[in-house]
């Protein structure tokens, strides 16, 4: 809650804005209405927590699983890559996974280090590679308890449960009666922790028509461009 605060509620409420709106954090499966018209007011609506979830025995195999790949030898990063404060993150929904380590606040000499890590991750397939080994090593609690596993933004892992993801603020979105969802993100593409959204377009019952439509970006300043082109913004 703390890096959100400082990433988004707060800047949004600095740079004027005055509206009421629903925010979906922890990989969509905490539910926070906020309206900004009087004040900054957040409401925490319904939360989910891994832990919980899983409970302590299944929980603690999985956070060793994921301690223990980052000390193989084949997943060791290069001397010119550091690792920079916390590798492995509860997030209450979700453990977020990032080998190069993440900051609250990111630094210049950060920004290069991710900057360095995702040219190094595209050359050789990094994540992918350490994708295809979680998902070999925790496949009792993927088949047995749903554990769902994907890359987060550009060098990170989300480590989740199905359901429990980007298609709940769809699903209470819909439920609530909207006629109409857009989804934008960096992350459709299969493995991705967007690319369950495709998932449940995919699934949508055959001759109703669906009333999600799914928009793949490659950056934020892609955002900005779409929510001016159909006129959210000005």
């Amino acid at each position: 809650m703390n890096i959100v605060q400082e990433q988004f509620f707060r800047p949004l409420y600095i740079f004027g804005f005055r509206k009421q709106f629903d925010a979906f954090l922890g990989n969509g499966a905490i539910h926070y209405r906020c309206d900004y018209s009087k004040g900054m007011s957040i409401e925490l609506v319904s939360e989910f927590n891994i832990l919980d979830y899983l409970g302590e025995a299944d929980y603690s195999y999985l956070w060793k699983v994921l301690t223990e790949t980052l000390t193989k030898n084949e997943f060791q990063l290069p001397s010119e890559l550091k690792i920079i404060d916390n590798r492995m993150v509860n997030r209450g929904s979700m453990i977020n996974l990032c080998p190069i380590g993440r900051m609250d606040k990111e630094d210049a000499e950060a920004v290069r280090n991710r900057e360095n890590f995702v040219k190094f991750d595209r050359n050789i397939g990094y994540r992918e590679k350490i994708l295809k080994h979680l998902n070999r090593e925790l496949f009792s609690l993927i088949n047995e308890r749903q554990l769902k596993i994907t890359l987060g933004g550009q060098t990170s892992f989300d480590i989740g449960i199905v359901g429990q993801d980007k298609t709940k603020p769809i699903r209470t979105l819909l439920e609530n009666g909207f006629e109409k969802v857009i989804f934008i993100g960096d992350a459709l593409f299969e493995g991705g922790n967007d690319a369950a959204i495709n998932e449940f377009i995919k699934s949508w019952p055959a001759g109703d028509r669906c009333p999600i439509e799914a928009i793949q970006i490659s950056s934020w300043l892609e955002t900005i461009f779409i929510l001016h082109k159909r006129k959210f913004i000005n």
